[in-house]
């Protein structure tokens, strides 16, 4: 009986530790029920996530483009370029390679007056899921080779995410989860409007560039 107990005992514990690190099936249906649609604006669809512990909203943005994924990744792999797609963005550059999959880049966007200029520095990873889905992930990471600048807020990304999904060979889905702090003296309020606003034209001039490519 103490044996059985003891085997018991041992299981539980590995459990409770397991069920930290694993999401269970209810964890994840309560992330989907966090997610709350809040427009649909021409196929963009925008949802909210305001239950986490930042007063920021998370946003989910999503778009289906008639194009091929490996355009639409090239279009994002396009640093000297993304300035003419992504709106308020100045000008994005790569800081440091470590390899492939792998980057740490620069951004700068620019401050509406009053307002500064803010800037990212954020490493950038490329995960391949398989042949029909790609993501990438960029989080916010300080390093010396550039530190901050006198005249720019250096803001944080605390996450945010592509996810390519091919339907076919001329159609892909887009999923951004974007999530960002732009520091300074910027009212919640107001940084929430741009986190809803954002990613849903960033998406729209993604689909524009790349079904006119």
């Amino acid at each position: 009986m103490q044996i059985v107990n003891l085997l018991f005992l041992k299981s539980l514990f590995c459990f409770l530790l397991l069920s930290l690190f694993i999401p269970t099936q209810a964890q994840t249906l309560l992330e989907l029920k966090e997610w709350k649609k809040v427009s649909d604006d021409d196929g963009v669809i925008v949802h909210v996530n305001e239950t986490g512990h930042s007063q920021i909203v998370r946003v989910k943005t999503e778009v289906t483009i008639n194009s091929s994924l490996a355009l639409i990744q090239s279009i994002l792999d396009d640093v000297d370029h993304r300035h003419e797609w992504v709106p308020f963005l100045e000008t994005s550059r790569v800081l440091k390679p470590f390899s492939p999959f792998e980057k740490l880049e620069y951004s700068i966007f620019y401050g509406p007056w009053p307002a500064s200029d803010r800037d990212f520095v954020y490493r950038i990873t490329l995960y391949k899921q398989n042949d029909q889905q790609v993501s990438y992930s960029m989080i916010s990471e300080p390093d010396p080779i550039m530190p901050e600048q006198k005249d720019k807020v250096r803001a944080q990304l605390i996450e945010s995410y592509y996810t390519l999904t091919a339907l076919n060979d001329q159609q892909t889905h887009v999923e951004l989860i974007f999530h960002a702090d732009p520091k300074g003296w910027v009212p919640v309020w107001i940084v929430n409007i741009i986190q809803r606003v954002l990613p849903s034209l960033i998406l729209k001039n993604l689909k524009e560039r790349a079904e006119t490519e």
